[in-house]
């Protein structure tokens, strides 16, 4: 129906195409280019929040089918080249743990339970896995588009890791464009930006000695130079931490799930959120309070009120009162008898006029509907579109019609 009424509506008849360039003649046709799809159905759609408040992400998704299979996945970083691959994987054991849980928070345990294994090697700096197995998993790497003199001073965690290829394998092997960047974050030297702390991932594969020189040189320090012990797991802890908030822990608390992975703690902002959906005395919208009543019930109603003849209305100075016995006698009730007599007659006499009207006109209506009925069937909708298009049209607007005398 959409596509019909786009083509109805959008087509341009007038698209020309230029057919021959020495006479400058050109063909006529009609040209609608719009057409919209239908995709799914789909089992789940997963799609992460911003960490920062008022923000919006666009195009980011994953879209799983009712085989538990990956549809679609846009936007992750599972998907970049150069990206940290501790994050790669994470994401690749934690997509399809959405799918189990019957119960939302059930749903949330189960991909919590990754996002921890994940923080427990980072927690234990990687003692069960190898060097190489670490170094694999917290390595980044980046291709420099231009020569190592052509970036100047710009900074960067390429830009420093070119520089410190050069220093010890020579200024020859870095001289030329397309240089690949492999390198980690070291913790020092302190206080340092993180782009003056990336340290190639070349310099553990050569001797011990080399390897001992250069990165006590490059992080000035004169103490152990293992690869754990240089490493800055807190820069690390939060280059994860900052994927589980958007994947698990902000979603989480924006539908009044506890945070299923207390270790990353919220940001303030979210606090807030939380704190005013969960909070009983904050201030309830109206609707909160009142619900909506249609025509019918406010005159069932209404009726239901002037009926109640024999109901005695106390009035507030008569507080305390009740059961003594007054000499007054019971309060006297004012009825307007006048004005429901007019509205009673008015009603009755309206009545009796339009039952014989409406009588024939629900007859002559359903007639017509029958009728319809009848008509579109005989017309095949592959074939002739447009009239049965026209018929239900009709169809529709006299039931609506119908509804509205009722």
């Amino acid at each position: 129906m959409l596509n019909v009424d786009v083509a109805i509506n959008n087509t341009n008849d007038q698209y020309q195409t230029l057919t021959d360039p020495n006479r400058k003649t050109y063909t006529t046709h009609s040209e609608c280019s719009i057409e919209f799809e239908v995709d799914g159905p789909y089992k789940a759609m997963i799609i992460p929040a911003s960490k920062e408040e008022g923000i919006l992400i666009k195009k980011r998704y994953a879209v799983f089918n009712d085989d538990g299979s990956l549809a679609e996945l846009k936007g992750f970083e599972i998907k970049r080249r150069g990206e940290l691959k501790l994050i790669k994987v994470f994401q690749a054991e934690l997509f399809e743990n959405f799918l189990h849980g019957s119960t939302l928070k059930e749903c949330y345990s189960e991909v919590a339970f990754v996002a921890n294994r994940w923080l427990d090697l980072l927690d234990n700096q990687g003692k069960d896995i190898a060097d190489s197995e670490l170094l694999d998993y917290i390595s980044e790497s980046s291709t420099m588009s231009k020569s190592l003199a052509d970036y100047g001073q710009q900074k960067s965690c390429a830009v420093t890791t070119a520089k410190r290829l050069a220093d010890f394998l020579g200024d020859t092997m870095v001289k030329d464009k397309g240089l690949r960047c492999q390198y980690i974050v070291a913790s020092e030297p302190k206080g340092t930006p993180v782009s003056e702390r990336a340290v190639p991932v070349a310099i553990f594969q050569t001797d011990a000695e080399v390897m001992k020189f250069y990165v006590r040189k490059w992080c000035k320090v004169s103490s152990d130079v293992g690869i754990r012990s240089i490493i800055d797991w807190s820069y690390y802890k939060q280059r994860l931490g900052s994927a589980i908030q958007k994947i698990i822990t902000i979603p989480a608390a924006m539908q009044k799930v506890a945070n299923p992975v207390p270790r990353v703690v919220h940001p303030d902002w979210l606090h807030k959120k939380v704190r005013e959906k969960e909070d009983k005395f904050r201030q309830r919208k109206i609707d909160d309070t009142f619900k909506s009543m249609n025509k019918n019930e406010s005159s069932k109603k209404h009726n239901d009120s002037n009926g109640m003849e024999d109901e005695i209305v106390n009035d507030m100075e008569d507080f305390g009162n009740r059961g003594r016995s007054s000499t007054s006698g019971p309060r006297p009730i004012i009825r307007h008898y006048k004005a429901n007599h007019e509205q009673h007659s008015e009603k009755f006499n309206g009545q009796e006029d339009s039952e014989q009207h409406i009588g024939s006109s629900n007859i002559d209506q359903s007639l017509s509907l029958s009728q319809q009925d009848e008509i579109c069937e005989n017309v095949d909708r592959i074939v002739d579109y447009q009239g049965w298009l026209q018929i239900k049209k009709r169809k529709w607007k006299s039931m609506l019609g119908k509804r509205k005398k009722q």
